[in-house]
């Protein structure tokens, strides 16, 4: 599942980023927790929700939540990396 502004936003991109992001995203479906490919990481938030981030092509940054009662990804952002560290503080 998506945010509708962040498919907003993927709808907007030229269609090989598309292809590139809809690629990556894909492996979420499997394997959306962080691990040792360095891809993913669990972001530090005061939310309740526990939020991951996805670094793809070291272009765009995913932001999503994962349900784990559902089984369920949802995508509640995709923006360029810059906009990414920004907003959390990295930069």
């Amino acid at each position: 599942m998506a945010d509708e502004r962040a498919l907003n936003f993927l709808n907007s991109l030229d269609a090989k980023d598309q292809r590139v992001i809809k690629a990556k995203l894909k492996i979420l479906r499997d394997i959306p927790y962080p691990g040792s490919d360095g891809d993913k990481e669990k972001l530090h938030t005061n939310k309740k929700r526990e939020s991951y981030r996805l670094h793809i092509a070291r272009t765009f940054t995913v932001i999503y939540n994962i349900s784990s009662a559902e089984k369920l990804v949802y995508i509640t952002h995709i923006m360029p990396i810059e906009k990414a560290h920004r907003r959390y503080g990295r930069i």
